[in-house]
């Protein structure tokens, strides 16, 4: 059915469509194309979002160039496509139905292959659970699951898995991969992140389970789309795309819960040597939730017993490569500990203006993340988590880094001073590149995960 008019869905479906619209551009889709075997045979292929069916024109048009005079009813048997937004699918149909006029079909036989080829209705809920596509092409939404649409969202809960809901491409990557015949191929652009994040790990082991990573690269943002989503005009999504080949074909690289960096060195083997969290231990520093309740300013941390503060510090506190004096102070306390009474007036006063996630403890007077366990005695290295490069800031003894930077202290395995030494390598800041996921203006998102992966020469 077409999901047409300003309906409480219509209107959902729209926001939708508005907040994942984003187009792949000619080259790249005739790139991964290229790396599946269509049309060969009798071969079957889906886009499980065709948008306004730019993968589905180029595939369409393959079929009809290497196999002249096939039926309509195996052209139908073996394209299609499906699009929740009305508009789109109207789009993809008009695609289509040039692509057949410009092979010779008659304008009402070009009319009802193409409007049978799109079916305009949501996948997830009204398409195939069982089947077997040879080939499962496309670029699928990337939205988190808590920007979808109330009502849509009320819909997927109930029937995808816990693993696929973090985001609307985790739920189509899951479908399509119980949808693909153990010889088939998907070919898609993706968001990076569901090949890296913490969060991502099951949904890699559960698709790992079927198929392998055949081709993995990154794309330009600026370059591989042609409409971006809502955004400031001629400037590119804030996505890092990458085009994705999964299959069963000898070579492709097995797919676990470890995480995947497309960068330079993807499907490279990594030298044999020590790595940065054999050496050093790595901590994410604690994040104190909003501002004015457990991280004060200075005057509101001298009007508070000492032996309850410790100067804070994290990124913003850095200054062309050095570190300021601290200007905010952490308030420490302790589980079973009641505070000092002004400890404890202030939480009471300020509490009301923490956030939902920073009122989760069951505790009053604990801030959302232990700090009380953090040993300020020692000196320890701070690396931005957000950076664009792995040059780390050293830390002196009595500063409590926090915001979830990232943490270096000595485990006595290696001094911290050799330790500051190998992040400040070239060599180190080339691993950043290739490992971390990128970001705006050149920078990269670590994970203390990641961080612990560097390699550490002899």
């Amino acid at each position: 059915m077409d999901l047409f008019g300003q309906t409480e869905r219509g209107a959902a479906i729209d926001a939708l469509h508005a907040a994942t619209a984003i187009y792949t551009c000619e080259p790249i889709i005739e790139q991964l194309l290229d790396h599946i075997r269509w049309p060969v045979g009798a071969r079957t292929l889906v886009d499980t979002s065709c948008g306004d069916g730019a993968f589905l024109g180029r595939a369409l048009d393959r079929l009809l160039v290497q196999q002249a005079g096939i039926s309509d009813a195996e052209l139908l048997a073996r394209v299609s496509g499906w699009e929740i937004h009305f508009f789109a699918a109207g789009q993809a149909r008009a695609r289509l139905r040039q692509v057949l006029r410009d092979h010779g079909y008659a304008v009402d036989r070009a009319e009802a292959i193409s409007t049978s080829m799109i079916r305009c209705a949501d996948f997830l809920t009204e398409g195939p659970t069982s089947g077997a596509y040879h080939a499962i092409v496309g670029n699928p939404p990337y939205l988190r699951f808590s920007h979808v649409p109330e009502l849509l969202r009320g819909e997927y809960s109930g029937i995808l898995p816990d693993y696929a809901r973090a985001d609307l491409l985790h739920s189509f990557l899951d479908r399509c991969a119980t949808l693909l015949h153990p010889d088939g191929e998907l070919a898609m652009v993706t968001a990076d992140r569901w090949l890296f994040n913490d969060g991502a790990a099951r949904l890699r082991e559960v698709v790992g389970q079927r198929f392998g990573l055949a081709h993995v690269s990154r794309l330009d943002a600026e370059t591989a789309f042609y409409r971006p989503k809502q955004r400031r005009a001629n400037t590119p999504p804030r996505v890092h795309p990458v085009a994705v080949v999964l299959s069963r074909a000898d070579g492709a690289s097995p797919i676990g819960r470890e995480p995947i960096y497309p960068g330079e060195n993807a499907g490279k083997q990594a030298p044999a040597s020590l790595t940065l969290g054999q050496v050093a231990g790595i901590q994410l520093a604690p994040w104190l939730g909003t501002p004015g309740v457990f991280l004060v300013d200075a005057s509101t941390a001298a009007q508070l017993p000492v032996a309850h503060m410790v100067p804070a510090v994290d990124s913003a506190d850095i200054r062309a490569g050095m570190l300021m004096q601290p200007t905010r102070f952490a308030i420490v306390t302790r589980p079973g500990v009641e505070p000092h009474p002004k400890v404890v007036a202030h939480l009471a006063r300020e509490m009301p203006n923490m956030c939902a996630r920073g009122q989760r403890r069951a505790t009053q007077w604990l801030p959302p993340e232990n700090v009380h366990d953090i040993d300020v005695s020692r000196p320890s290295l701070l690396v931005p988590r957000i950076t664009r490069t792995l040059r780390p800031i050293l830390v002196p003894p009595g500063l409590l880094p926090i915001n979830h930077n990232l943490r270096i202290v000595c485990t006595g395995a290696m001094s911290l001073t050799d330790i500051e030494a190998h992040l400040s390598k070239p060599e180190a800041d080339t691993w950043l590149r290739e490992n971390a996921a990128p970001l705006e203006s050149g920078f990269r998102a670590l994970t203390a995960k990641c961080l612990r992966a560097l390699p550490i020469s002899a």
